[in-house]
């Protein structure tokens, strides 16, 4: 039975003392109330457990299956790198092979260019001996040409050999060249140009002009070993000529000797050397790789050491010729033949050595009367002249 809670603490207090039972019926029904609320407490907090074990679980799952993942992925990523390990491996092996088979070609690089500089050091020496002997190319140097005084007959050829050069310069008749020692005085004759030379009881008039020399200023032969011929030198003279062609011939074509079928051998006059030529090619190539052929030559009692070398064709393929002015020497032409060749000489030789008329110091004269002609020789001045001009 429930109280009226808003009845007053006084008419309240009087009831419970009335009814005690009442007052323990009220106790047990605030306990009933407080033990429902704990069970509803109790129900929600379960609920609640539920809820969490749920969600743990749901958790679990999903952290299971996240892990499974991972270990998908990990051992996929294992996977990954032992494949990568092994193609590492394959590949250091590859190149390890590649390092060898390098290596090799390194070696082989080697071995070929030292054997290359062998024959390419052979090859030098080979081609430095060619050019001392075909070095046929050069360019005449630049000097000064006076006549020297020395002339020669127009129809007689110089024969006499010389290694001094000099350049030959043809004279006509009613000429004459000098050579004065100071170019000062050859150029001051060259501007008066006229001349009048007093001789006896007449005058002569002739004209000076400049000696204009036809210098060769290069030459290159263009030269080649011949593939069918030798050089045959080092011949003593024991033989008559035929019978050292025939014997020559008869070694030069055996077999045996290096040799084979000969299509002709000649003497070459100014040297006595002999030109072989063979019929076919090689054959000349094989001879030459030895220099010295011991050659027994029938008739006499001893062998003799032929050298055998080849033989040069040489060819002019390119030729210049330059004018140069001769500095000191001066042509005089116009000159009449009216009296004796030797006094006409003496008279204008003087005439240029007086200082009076333009002249001075003659170091060399010749005349060449009319109706003849001469050649006239032009040597280079010393060396000290060419120095001083330059």
């Amino acid at each position: 039975m429930e109280m009226d809670q808003s009845e007053p603490p006084q008419k309240q207090q009087k009831l419970a003392v009335k009814c005690p039972n009442l007052e323990l019926v009220k106790d047990d029904a605030s306990k009933l109330e407080i033990i429902q609320q704990e069970i509803e407490n109790r129900k929600a907090f379960h609920n609640a457990l539920q809820n969490d074990i749920a969600q743990l679980e749901k958790a679990k799952r999903e952290i299971e299956q996240t892990a499974l993942e991972f270990n998908a992925r990990i051992e996929k990523l294992r996977q990954s790198i032992e494949d990568d390990k092994l193609e590492k491996r394959k590949r250091d092996l590859n190149f390890q092979k590649l390092l060898e088979d390098v290596e090799t070609v390194n070696n082989n690089l080697r071995e070929d260019q030292g054997n290359i500089k062998d024959e390419l050091m052979r090859l030098k020496e080979e081609r430095s001996e060619l050019e001392k002997q075909l070095k046929v190319s050069f360019s005449m140097p630049h000097k000064q040409w006076s006549f020297n005084g020395k002339i020669e007959e127009d129809d007689k050829p110089a024969v006499e050999f010389d290694l001094k050069p000099y350049i030959r310069y043809p004279i006509k008749g009613g000429s004459a060249v000098i050579t004065f020692e100071d170019e000062t005085v050859a150029n001051k004759i060259l501007e008066m140009e006229e001349h009048e030379i007093e001789i006896g009881d007449c005058r002569i008039k002739i004209k000076a002009q400049p000696l204009k020399l036809k210098m060769l200023e290069e030459i290159e032969i263009q030269t080649g070993v011949c593939k069918k011929r030798i050089l045959v030198s080092n011949i003593p003279k024991l033989t008559t000529t035929d019978q050292l062609l025939d014997k020559l011939e008869l070694y030069f074509s055996k077999q045996r000797n290096g040799g084979g079928e000969v299509e002709n051998i000649e003497v070459l006059e100014d040297s006595g050397n002999v030109v072989i030529t063979f019929v076919a090619e090689g054959i000349a190539e094989n001879l030459t790789k030895k220099e010295f052929h011991q050659v027994d030559l029938r008739g006499i009692d001893k062998i003799l050491p032929l050298r055998i070398s080849p033989f040069i064709n040489g060819e002019i393929v390119k030729i210049m010729v330059r004018e140069v002015i001769s500095k000191r020497s001066i042509l005089f032409t116009g000159i009449p033949d009216i009296m004796d060749e030797e006094i006409l000489q003496d008279n204008i030789e003087i005439h240029f050595q007086k200082p009076s008329n333009g002249g001075g110091e003659v170091d060399a004269f010749a005349y060449v009367p009319e109706e003849k002609s001469a050649i006239a020789c032009f040597e280079a001045d010393s060396e000290k002249e060419n120095e001083d001009l330059l």
